[in-house]
């Protein structure tokens, strides 16, 4: 694997070869063990004992093993960190889930060259080679770029050339296929229009096969691209643009869950409704919906809603309705309605989990509610040892409802499943 290091200036080390290096992962595993016993917390007494016995008197290099050390094992925690793969607090925050990565390559798979715009962590870098003959990767930030180049060299990755440069619309790089995670953020502050990443939208150069990495729910106006949102446990984690995928249109896949949604291109006309009684329209609806979060993000829920004989609580909101208990699914979580109130009323909910025997327990959610949930729950007693319940109160019209229900069975489908949209069938990584 060629590694450019040309203007990597920073002090934190001699040259970039520390960080490509096996002692660094050794190094960094000794300051794990001394964070860990003092409770994970960076104390003065902590720097000097990793200065003194690992890092031989070097402060820079002190600084910087923390810092990998306390990213790396945040990345633990977010289940994102692979054998010997190093990570900054920024990486392990940003970097793709590595199940996620495997599915983002399947789309790549066969190709000649990738040119892939932001390294970050190098997870995706990773899955990229293994399905491409050749991937060459750009990266602007210099810790970044040796960290993410160092993990790749310990993982083999040997058809990938990593280089220290900012993308911009002068590099020419002729490639089949492109693959980009732009940077969203800039000094802590999270930017919410494809205008203003970095690099640009427009910048990311044309090819048969593009992807692009965006924020569900950031303003995008590109309507050459296709988007699929990406679900992982009950998050929506990503929306991806892609060209050159005719059978994408608008479409949400759970990863972790081995099945996907598409759209149809048609929508349905919403309807508000409004509370009369124990339920709307004097209909009686025995069971509160509650979608995935991705399946919300795309835009597709009055069109699951539809198909699935369902309608929504309040067309602003992510909550459906129905008259029958739904089968167990991934595409959501539904509660048996027991009580619905026509008001938000802490008063009623104290009433209503003692009258239920709710325990300590139990779940309350809100949608366009402008209270917090758990200092309304801090403000509430629960039954000693009793039942967990779900309280949910939702925006109605000008209104709010209290529902009061508890949780149906659930789709459980094994995690280590990942959904191939390509070959037409459930595969295992």
């Amino acid at each position: 694997m060629h590694v450019q290091i040309s203007g990597f200036l920073m002090t934190a080390f001699a040259d970039g070869a520390y960080l490509l290096s096996d002692d660094v992962v050794d190094h960094v595993e000794r300051v794990v063990v001394v964070l860990r016993s003092n409770q994970s917390v960076v104390t003065p007494a902590v720097v000097d004992r990793v200065r003194t016995h690992i890092c031989k008197g070097q402060a820079e290099r002190t600084r910087m093993l923390i810092e990998l050390a306390t990213g790396t094992m945040r990345a633990e925690r977010l289940g994102k960190r692979q054998h010997g793969w190093l990570f900054t607090n920024q990486m392990a925050e940003q970097s793709t889930h590595p199940d996620i990565a495997a599915y983002h390559a399947q789309a790549f798979s066969g190709c000649e060259h990738v040119l892939e715009i932001c390294t970050g962590a190098g997870l995706d870098t990773l899955a990229l080679s293994r399905l491409a003959a050749r991937v060459t990767s750009y990266e602007a930030d210099p810790l970044i770029h040796a960290c993410s180049a160092g993990n790749l060299r310990r993982a083999g990755a040997l058809n990938v050339t990593c280089i220290n440069d900012r993308w911009t619309v002068q590099q020419a790089v002729a490639a089949d296929a492109v693959w980009a995670d732009p940077s969203r953020r800039e000094q802590q502050q999270r930017k919410r229009s494809a205008a203003e990443y970095d690099p640009p939208l427009v910048s990311i150069p044309n090819a048969p096969l593009v992807g692009i990495k965006v924020g569900p729910g950031d303003i995008v106006d590109a309507p050459e691209y296709n988007s699929e949102y990406i679900g992982f446990g009950r998050e929506c984690r990503e929306r991806i643009l892609w060209k050159g995928r005719s059978e994408i249109t608008t479409m949400v896949t759970l990863v972790d869950q081995g099945t996907g949604y598409e759209g149809t291109g048609y929508e349905v006309r919403g309807t508000r409704y409004k509370v009369r009684g124990t339920g709307y329209e004097g209909t009686r609806y025995e069971v509160l919906v509650e979608p995935h979060n991705a399946l919300i993000a795309s835009g597709l829920l009055t069109q699951f809603f539809e198909e699935h004989n369902m309608r929504p609580l309040d067309p602003r909101i992510g909550y459906g309705i129905a008259d029958h208990e739904p089968p167990a699914s991934p595409w959501y979580t539904s509660y048996r309605i027991l009580h619905m109130d026509d008001s938000a009323s802490e008063r009623r909910m104290q009433e209503r989990i003692h009258e239920y025997g709710w325990g300590a327990d139990t779940v309350i959610k809100k949608r366009g509610w402008d209270k917090d949930p758990e200092a309304v729950r801090s403000r509430l007693t629960f039954v000693e040892g009793g039942q967990p319940g779900v309280i949910v109160v939702a925006r109605v019209g000008e209104g709010h409802v209290t529902v009061y229900g508890i949780k149906s069975a659930e789709c459980r489908v094994p995690s280590s499943f990942l959904v191939s949209r390509f070959c037409g069938k459930t595969i295992s990584p």
